[in-house]
């Protein structure tokens, strides 16, 4: 996907989970470039002793950054909440702190980047800095 796509169009990235024992991050999101706006779902997996699964549901925004002609790329920055499952009539739900800090730099072309992100579990925050974005069909992430 290149830049000059406009509209709504979706993308998933596998973040992190190059090296053995390293908190692999899997982000599916929503781009709409008319509003800059992404919203999406993530799942932090790690194979430690009890195995981490932290799920979040994504809410952010994107803004084109060229550093010089022919060479911009994409700061995507996101917030994640833990997903509720709240009743179709329960009214205004409960107050939910964030559990998830995404920012992305990806390519012009929304194929691979860097990120950096913290998550909250075993209440604490955990900091990763400079893993690698690999973008990735939905179907290749369905099979690992």
């Amino acid at each position: 996907m290149a830049t000059q796509h406009t509209g709504l169009f979706p993308v998933s990235y596998e973040i992190g989970g190059d090296k053995p024992g390293a908190p692999r991050f899997v982000v599916h999101l929503l781009v709409y470039t008319p509003t800059k706006i992404v919203n999406g779902t993530g799942l932090i997996t790690q194979a430690i002793n009890p195995p981490l699964e932290e799920p979040t549901v994504l809410h952010g925004d994107f803004t084109y950054m060229t550093v010089m002609p022919k060479n911009t790329h994409i700061l995507i920055t996101a917030t994640g909440y833990p997903p509720v499952k709240w009743p179709v009539h329960g009214g205004v739900g409960p107050v939910i702190q964030p559990n998830v800090h995404l920012r992305m730099v990806v390519e012009n072309g929304w194929k691979a980047g860097t990120a950096n992100y913290s998550y909250f579990a075993n209440n604490k925050w955990h900091e990763i800095e400079n893993a690698p974005v690999k973008f990735v069909a939905a179907k290749e992430l369905i099979a690992a």
